[in-house]
């Protein structure tokens, strides 16, 4: 009995037995997840939070192979810095498809990209990757340009010899010789992206938004508590923050989706464009793509439903199919091209890049930082963010905190403020025991 009691000791400790309530704890923090609701239920939670405690379930197994598939869509900004350091040491192998290209440079040293029914595989992380595709592309296209034109001037040679008898046979080689020739072939490129272009609207007055004193609770749990905002025309924002904070109950809010207290103003001549969280969830599925933009299109672009479908890669029989067939990705892109039909000059934008693939993002953004009206952005994608606001808001514990910059200097900023939160703990720490000895000593002399 001893023996085996050894062994199952040996093993449980091996299996991290005597570490388990500690990693549990450290993984649930690490995804976001407060002390305080660690005893929940899980039929409690969310959509978005059962996904991280499925998540949060897989990373405690420490299994030899771990697969990912787009572990960052219901993460936010934090949360996700903190599953790349988890990642970047975790001892097994991870796989990992992903659209979001810093998470994928921050984890990942080998990538494998599946496009046109080809595997490219190369030892590099994603944007390394590219560069490297893009160098090899080139080199292709160099070399094959330089066959081409050995193998025209050979193919003027044979005509050249064909028109003497005497060289006939010359000729002849050269047939044989050029036969021979392997031709070499460019990599495809799949060069299919979206085409968006936002329609012209009218300016705007220079107050677009003016929220006074907003307060949401759902139950007895508040929110946003007595928020003041002011949006000037042409602001570009991003609202960042942990889930949950109140981002998207706050752009809900100035669309009116439901009762809240306080006060939300929208300015002279606002035309307003949102694009929700679950935008795609709102489409009929019963009916038709061409439907779809039909009906919500005006006599002055009904007309053209087609060729916007069109660049946003519905082409040919495609409008013809039911929204309800559409994949994730597709139906964000027919929710995109639905909001392009009415001419908008403030835009709200919740999490956007949720199932679109790297290009469309691209495509997008680029869309974005050309739109000449204002911004209100929810998004956790770091690399989607960057260049896209000039001012950031982060939602907490209630309230928002101003930042004066893109999603870069917010990063930097709470780098540093976390750094400081650091200090003062281990100063307090350090604190401690002198404080102890101090009345240790005191009660000693009273002794």
């Amino acid at each position: 009995i001893i023996e085996d009691l050894s062994d199952y000791t040996h093993r449980f400790d091996l299996l991290g037995g005597y570490n388990y309530v500690g990693d549990t704890e450290k993984i649930l923090l690490g995804l976001g997840f407060k002390r305080e609701v660690f005893n929940n239920q899980t039929e409690t939670f969310s959509g978005g939070w059962r996904m991280r405690i499925e998540l949060a379930k897989l990373l405690l197994q420490s299994n030899d192979v771990l697969l990912l598939d787009e572990p960052t869509n219901h993460l936010d900004i934090e949360s996700i810095i903190w599953l790349e350091s988890f990642l970047r040491n975790y001892p097994g192998v991870v796989v990992i498809v992903s659209h979001d290209k810093m998470f994928l440079d921050n984890v990942t040293n080998r990538t494998i990209e599946i496009s046109l029914g080809k595997a490219y595989d190369f030892n590099k992380p994603y944007s390394q990757y590219l560069e490297l595709r893009h160098e090899i592309r080139e080199k292709q296209l160099a070399t094959q340009k330089n066959q081409a034109k050995k193998i025209e001037e050979t193919e003027k040679l044979i005509e050249k010899f064909r028109a003497k008898a005497s060289k006939a046979s010359m000729a002849q080689s050269l047939i044989k010789k050029l036969d021979k020739v392997e031709r070499i072939e460019v990599d495809e490129d799949d060069n299919s992206v979206m085409n968006i272009s936002f329609p012209v609207s009218k300016e705007p007055g220079r107050v677009v938004v003016e929220a006074d004193k907003v307060t949401k609770a759902y139950g007895d749990k508040t929110i946003l508590k007595e928020i003041s905002l002011l949006v000037e025309r042409g602001s570009k924002i991003a609202f960042v923050g942990q889930n949950g904070q109140g981002k998207s109950t706050f752009i809900k809010a100035i669309v009116d989706e439901f009762e809240y207290e306080g006060n939300i103003k929208l300015g002279h001549n606002v035309q307003l464009g949102y694009f929700a969280q679950n935008q795609a969830e709102y489409l009929d599925g019963e009916i038709t793509l061409l439907q779809t933009m039909e009906d919500a299109a005006m006599d002055t672009n009904r007309s053209k439903v087609r060729d916007m479908l069109g660049s946003f890669l519905f082409r040919g029989d495609d409008v013809e199919k039911k929204v309800k067939v559409l994949s994730g990705g597709e139906r964000n892109r027919l929710a995109l091209c639905k909001l392009l039909l009415q001419p908008i000059n403030v835009l709200l934008m919740d999490e956007p890049t949720n199932h679109l693939d790297i290009k469309s993002k691209n495509v997008l953004k680029a869309a974005l930082q050309k739109f000449g009206g204002t911004l209100l952005l929810v998004s956790h994608d770091r690399d989607f963010l960057q260049g896209m606001s000039n001012i950031v808001y982060e939602f907490k514990d209630q309230q928002i905190k101003e930042y004066l910059g893109d999603i870069n200097y917010f990063l930097e900023q709470r780098n540093l403020e976390n750094m400081r939160e650091v200090e003062k703990k281990d100063v307090a720490k350090a604190a401690a025991p002198k404080e102890s000895n101090k009345t240790s000593y005191e009660d000693q002399k009273k002794g």
